[in-house]
């Protein structure tokens, strides 16, 4: 039987020596194939093969071709003309092109590594590199559907008005370049895309600025032989004073259009800024002693309230949470007796007991929500736990007005979903006094609207135990701190009195006006969060996923522009990147990470990668020395 296909060609190389060898000995062919297990006609070509050019020319060559093999570059002159179109301007290499384009990409060629290659190879690089674009049709057929009926409409008098002043209309993007190169590169790229697909490029180093846009459109423009219609997707290019000054004075040769997806996302920010605003005035008119619950009940006689939460039970088991709780997942049928969980059914079993443990013992719990992913999993444990009832408390979200807005919309679909109490509170004074992270910083605005904002809720609601979400892998503080942390009648932590938690047995006594801090997922890791996301299909915040945002870069640390009472630096740009959150809070202290991880697989895959601790994004966590455990004293979560 021939086995050539299984085998590498060492080893066929040895068994065609062989059977040489044997046919040499007057072997027939129906013996050298039993004994080699080669084909027929490959052992006469190999005794052909020895007879005409001896034992050399019985060998064969490695099938294929190498990596790299066959290209017009080899991987090192990929890799330098790579980095020069990402790093430098053709006039650093003496070409007569004022933007890089494939024609000045093909000349560098020639005059780096002496090779002239056709243009349809280099347009192949360029593919390959992620420099090139689809042509704008092509572009719209994937677009939302507000974008398609924009190029419907609107688009078709832009290119009316255009041929009536001559003009030539590019899409402009800005992205980054990859990080895959010695030294880890960190430009950007300003692209242009003109209708018939021809791709110009610069590229900038660091932030984006001014400055850049100014250089980029001057030579655009410098590039083409009359006035240039610019359409800007998705950018946020007209926060920048200075650039917005420039396209003013550029009418005659500069115009600008703002897609949809712009021109909505500056809408939604300015209407979120007027509901943060109109609900922190409502809120600072609610009496103290009443609920802000979201959203309201009627009264109901019991027997009514019953069978209600009994059909909205049975709905939600039909439809709502058909993907996501425990009565979904049956237990698995096994021939022992005795059962072994997985690491992360332990994780869950131990999460799902302090949760019970807590109910039973105190008189008004409260879930703290801050709509991270490690809320998602404890409110996901919490539904498990006490399934088939709701659980017997309500959310409290302790707001700063500063979160994302995403996290906002996110909040408030959930609690309509689970159809969960939620309490949202703001600190009137602090908003009274109108605290700001950019005007008074981070440690001041924690200490005012998440500290204070925090003890505030406890005390008006008069809840004596609170979940929260914090991990022991995520700081110093939070690892030496038990799952049931006790907290005195002024809600301050003394880490020198600790109960001990032997056997997960927990002492729940407590003092009046004293309160329990429960960490429920303490032992858990930001791994495991991720797996337990991914097995148990928890909905959670779309941040956590890669995608194209407005970003400006502040001290090494990438800030999202997620609304308009973001103020820019002079000549500071929002530029547009890759990136996603490990974790979330207010976001002008809340860092982003470059990264592809656009799926829970691969976050996953980045989570086994990384080296670093989440915490790293968030602002608050390097205040001072120890600032995190001062925090949590004085009564942080």
């Amino acid at each position: 039987m021939a086995v050539g296909k299984k085998l590498s060609v060492q080893e066929i190389n040895s068994l065609r020596i062989q059977a040489v060898k044997l046919r040499l000995e007057g072997k027939t062919l129906k013996e050298v194939g039993k004994a080699t297990g080669l084909s027929t006609p490959t052992i006469i070509a190999a005794h052909k093969a020895w007879l005409e050019g001896g034992w050399s020319a019985v060998l064969v060559r490695e099938r294929g071709r190498k990596p790299g093999e066959g290209r017009s570059l080899s991987a090192i002159q990929e890799q330098d003309i790579y980095v020069q179109l990402v790093s430098t301007q053709p006039a650093d290499h003496g070409l007569p092109f004022l933007l890089w384009q494939l024609e000045a990409m093909q000349q560098l060629i020639l005059q780096r590594q002496q090779l002239d290659l056709p243009e349809r190879t280099n347009a192949q690089y360029l593919q390959r590199w992620n420099l090139n674009a689809d042509r704008p049709a092509k572009r719209m057929k994937q677009a939302s559907s507000n974008v398609q009926r924009w190029y419907a409409t609107t688009y078709l008098d832009i290119c009316e008005q255009a041929r009536k002043e001559s003009a030539s209309i590019v899409w402009i993007d800005d992205f980054g370049a990859h990080n895959n190169c010695p030294g880890r590169l960190r430009h950007g790229i300003l692209r242009a895309v003109n209708n018939r697909g021809k791709v110009y490029w610069q590229p900038y180093e660091g932030s984006l600025c001014a400055a850049h846009l100014e250089d980029f459109f001057d030579r655009l423009r410098c590039s083409s032989e009359g006035k240039i219609f610019a359409l800007l997707a998705a950018m946020q290019w007209q926060r920048a004073a200075t650039f917005s000054s420039l396209a003013s004075d550029s009418h005659d040769r500069l115009r600008l259009f703002h897609l949809p997806a712009a021109t909505e996302m500056l809408s939604q920010s300015n209407e979120l800024a007027s509901s943060i605003l109109k609900t922190a005035q409502d809120v600072s008119l609610v009496p103290k002693n009443t609920y802000a619950r979201t959203p309201t009940s009627t009264k109901l006689d019991p027997m009514a309230s019953m069978a209600q939460q009994l059909l909205k039970h049975q709905f939600a088991q039909r439809f709502d949470l058909t993907d996501s709780y425990s009565w979904q997942h049956p237990k698995q049928k096994t021939k022992e007796k005795s059962v072994v969980l997985t690491h992360l059914q332990r994780l869950e079993a131990e999460s799902i007991q302090a949760m019970r443990e807590v109910v039973a013992e105190a008189e008004n719990p409260v879930m703290l929500y801050s709509i991270g992913k490690d809320s998602a999993v404890m409110l996901h444990l919490a539904m498990k736990a006490f399934y088939p009832a709701k659980p017997p408390f309500p959310l409290l979200h302790v707001d700063t007005t500063w979160k994302f807005q995403d996290m906002y919309r996110f909040r408030d679909q959930m609690a309509a979903k689970l159809g969960m109490d939620l309490l949202v509170h703001i600190n009137p004074e602090g908003l009274e006094m109108g605290i700001s992270p950019f005007k008074h910083g981070s440690q001041i605005h924690t200490d005012v609207m998440k500290t204070e904002g925090l003890k505030q809720a406890l005390d008006k609601y008069g809840f004596d135990a609170a979940f929260g979400g914090a991990r022991r892998d995520e700081e110093k503080s939070r690892a030496k701190e038990r799952i049931f942390s006790f907290r005195s009648d002024q809600h301050r932590w003394d880490p020198k009195n600790q109960r001990p938690e032997l056997w997960h047995l927990y002492n729940t006594r407590k003092n009046k006006g004293e309160s329990i801090r429960v960490f429920p997922l303490s032992n858990w890791t930001e791994l495991d969060i991720w797996q337990y996301i991914y097995l148990e299909n928890i909905p959670i915040v779309p941040l956590y996923f890669s995608a194209p945002r407005p970003v400006v870069e502040r001290d090494g640390t990438l800030l999202m522009v997620d609304d308009e009472r973001m103020p820019l630096k002079s000549g500071e740009v929002p530029m547009m990147r890759n990136v996603r959150f490990r974790t979330l809070g207010c976001y002008p202290l809340t860092g982003a990470v470059e990264s592809d991880a656009n799926s829970l697989p691969k976050i996953i895959q980045e989570m086994l990668l990384t080296r670093t601790s989440e915490r790293q994004g968030r602002m608050i966590d390097h205040d001072s020395v120890a600032s995190m455990e001062k925090k949590k004293q004085e009564g942080y979560f």
